[in-house]
Parts: structure tokens; C-alpha cells; sequence
């Protein structure tokens, strides 16, 4: 596997998305009996895309405190390079040989789940002597963990797509009360504000910059999904007005040129004091805080909908391979792994949110923003529907939104081309 890297980009996974495809080469893998309760023992591998460039020393703690429970457990860990993450993992499951515990995200796990690489854990996070601690992940994180009558994992760590608000442009303009009130509200303050090379909002409008993290809660808040409920048929009817209130956003000259800038461009440019508010991602908050900028800031979320008010999040779960021969340590490592002070320190650690109800009450102390989207914002996330196909779905209908935003097509044009890509993939 590859060494960690320096520079660590999950965005980049979507470059190499088109790979998912070879999951369906895996070969098929038999349904294992529920294994016994033995003496822990032997070893086991662990892998996982770094969230910082100390990824391996902070693993390293966790693995360490993991001794005093199972002392006879030997735990290696390596990473998968987040850019070629599903070549990696792919190949490590047609080996026969792959990781006994693996970390993964909600937009790859169900296409391995379906081909059966990963173990169904429903009898183990169901167990009564593991009752107390399931309780403590709420359900919404959970159901991102279920497909197909199967629970794929144990939902660890999330990452919440924000916006950032330069608080002294909203002030200025006199819209720093009211901005996110209402739709209206929010293209009223960019319009006041946008002049003289500032602009008054900004989103992700580029596949590569996964910028359908950006549109989902504005989907979500006129209580519109991607899939419907039974998952059987697109679920974007009714999001029109949403998604023409972004195509109005971008034509209405308050956002940068649509693709002319990446994420991390886009980021830039709020941190110099030229976006006023800022589609984001809490892991940026770092940035922030290591170098504050020359205005007061904050975090909120989009303004309400038509039905709800909701917050984006993409998450990571604890699988076990199907072919592990050691689902003993694996299971026991994760347990470790999920508790209350292992991931709460790794999550402060690499500025991540954690999904446990438990501990956020003392976590992020010094560091109010992330403290406000622990306490305040993952409550409110509405994530992805984890069917199998949900990455192609992404990737294939978002150009169609990318020439919306352009002033190519309009809100109703724009759902109607997007779910017939998505009932056309639904019946492949």
C-alpha cells in the first residue's frame, strides 16, 4: 500500500470513480456462519484513508491502548491512497488476502457489500452484550450503514459540508441578522455585498470537487432525495425550486465564474475576504484556526426549505472482510476502536465529527466552530442514500447540473434530465 502522503485531498477520490465499475469483478464470496467467542489471538490488518499527515502515529495510539484489552492481538495498519482508493481495495479483495478491518466511506461501501467482500455485522452490533454502546449512534448514521437487509459497518466519523460566513461583509451590508432566513434573504445579502472583486456567495459547481455535496441540502430541505424511498425510481421531484434558486444564485453575478475555480480556490478566496458566504467543509476549519484571517468568521448552514432545514455530511464506517479469517480480533478491534475516547480523540485530533451521542458534550473545547458543528449541526444531517450505484448516480447526473448553472437549462429541466440518468442506471 501506499505511504501516507503529506497533502491528504478526500476530493480526489472522485477522480478515479469511474473505477467502482471493477468492483463487480470481485469474485463471488461465501455467506460465513456467525463465527464463536474464542481467546483473542493472532494478528490483523487494518485499512484506512488518511485524514492527516500524522495518520500513522495517531493510529498508532489507538493500536497501543488496544493492547491492554487484547494483548495477543498483533494490529498492523497501512492506507489506501484516497485518489486510487477503489483500484486499492478492489485488489485486495480479489487477492483472497484483503485487510480484516477496513474504514470506509458511505459513497463506496454498498457496491462492495453487494458483491459480498464485506462481512454482515447485523449479529454483532446487535448483540445485548454490545446493546449500551450501539445506543449511543443515533439512527440516522446507522441507516448510512445498511443496504440490502444487511448492516455493512459501524458508523464511526463524519465530515459536515458547512458554509462559512465572513461576519464583517454581512455586517457591512446590514444583512448579518437576517441573511439565512429565507432563500430570498441569502440572494438579497449576495447581491449587496458582490462588487469590486468580492463576491456575496460561492458553492462547488465541479464533479471533481464532489460540488453535489453543496446542492444535497438544498435537495433535502424541499424534501426531495435522490432515490425515492424504496429505492426503485428517482426521488428528485420536488426539488425544482431549489435547484433553480441556485441556477438564479449563479446568473445573477454573485459567485465566481461557474468551474472557473476549484475547492480549495474557492476557500482561498474567503479566507482573503472576497466571499461573504461560502460553501465549505468543517475539515477546513483548521486552516482557519492555524491562520486566522483578517475578519471575524463563522459556520452555519443553508437557510430553510420548503420542508426542512438540513446539513449535508459524508461519513466513514468500520467494515470486517468477508474473507478475514480472524473476525474474532477484527470485531473486537472495531469495538475498540468506535469507543467513546478512541474516536473522540482521533476525531479532535484529525478535525473530524464523531456520530457517538456520548461525548460531544466535552469535545472541541478549544474550538468553538467545531464544537458548534458537533453540538449543533450533525443533529440536522441528512446524508446519502447508500444503494450500490449511488456514486455513478453522482457522478453522471452532475454535469447536467453544471450546465444549469451555466444558464443552460432551468430547475424543472435540470430534476427531469437528472432522474432520467438515475432511473436509466436503476435499471441496469
Amino acid at each position: 500500500m501506499k505511504p501516507i502522503e503529506t497533502s491528504i485531498s478526500r476530493r480526489r477520490l472522485l477522480q478515479t470513480g469511474a473505477m467502482a465499475a471493477s468492483v463487480a469483478a470481485l469474485p463471488a464470496l461465501a455467506t460465513r456462519p456467525l463465527f464463536a467467542a474464542e481467546a483473542l489471538s493472532g494478528s490483523i490488518t487494518m485499512i484506512k484513508g488518511p485524514h492527516s499527515a500524522d495518520e500513522a502515529k495517531f493510529e498508532a495510539m489507538i493500536i497501543n491502548d488496544f493492547k491492554s484489552v487484547a494483548p495477543d492481538v498483533d494490529v498492523a495498519f497501512t492506507t489506501y491512497d484516497w485518489a486510487n482508493m477503489n483500484a486499492e481495495l478492489t485488489t485486495g479483495f480479489a487477492s483472497g488476502n484483503p485487510s480484516d478491518v477496513l474504514y470506509l466511506v458511505d459513497l463506496i461501501y454498498p457496491a462492495y457489500a453487494k458483491q459480498g467482500a464485506l462481512h454482515d455485522m447485523t449479529a454483532l452490533v446487535d448483540s445485548p452484550d454490545w446493546a449500551a454502546e450501539r445506543a449511543h449512534i443515533p439512527e440516522f448514521a446507522w441507516a448510512l450503514a445498511k443496504q440490502g437487509g444487511g448492516t455493512w459497518g459501524v458508523p464511526v466519523l463524519g465530515a459536515v459540508y458547512n458554509i462559512f460566513i465572513n461576519k464583517d461583509l454581512l455586517a457591512k451590508a446590514g444583512v448579518l441578522d437576517s441573511w439565512n432566513k429565507s432563500y430570498g434573504d441569502m440572494m438579497e445579502a449576495a447581491k449587496k455585498i458582490t462588487g469590486n472583486g468580492t463576491y456575496g456567495f460561492s458553492a462547488r459547481t465541479r464533479t471533481g470537487d464532489f460540488a453535489f455535496w453543496d446542492w444535497l441540502p438544498y435537495v433535502h430541505n424541499a424534501g426531495a432525495d435522490l432515490l425515492n424511498d424504496d429505492w426503485t425510481a428517482c426521488g428528485l421531484q420536488g426539488a425544482e425550486a431549489a435547484t433553480q434558486f441556485l441556477i438564479d444564485m449563479h446568473q445573477a453575478g454573485v459567485t465566481p465564474p461557474v468551474g472557473s475555480m476549484s475547492t480549495q480556490e474557492q476557500f482561498d478566496l474567503f479566507k482573503a475576504g472576497r466571499i461573504a458566504i461560502c460553501h465549505g467543509e468543517t475539515p477546513q476549519i483548521g486552516e482557519l484556526v492555524a491562520n486566522p484571517p483578517a475578519f471575524e468568521w463563522d459556520v452555519a448552514y443553508a437557510p430553510p426549505g420548503e420542508k426542512s432545514q438540513t446539513v449535508m455530511g459524508n461519513f466513514g464506517i468500520l467494515s470486517i472482510a468477508e474473507a478475514s479469517p480472524n473476525k474474532d480480533a477484527a470485531w473486537a478491534f472495531i469495538k475498540h476502536w468506535a469507543s467513546g475516547p478512541q474516536v473522540g480523540r482521533f476525531a479532535e485530533q484529525v478535525n473530524l465529527q464523531v456520530v457517538r451521542d456520548d461525548i460531544v458534550a466535552n469535545m472541541f473545547a478549544n474550538s468553538p466552530a467545531m464544537q458548534k458543528v458537533q453540538q449543533d449541526f450533525v443533529p440536522r444531517v441528512k446524508g446519502i442514500q447508500p444503494h450500490p450505484q449511488i456514486l455513478k448516480m453522482l457522478q453522471s447526473i452532475w454535469p447536467v447540473a453544471e450546465r444549469a448553472y451555466r444558464g443552460e437549462l432551468s430547475g424543472a429541466a435540470t430534476i427531469e434530465e437528472m432522474c432520467g440518468i438515475i432511473d436509466g442506471i436503476l435499471k441496469q
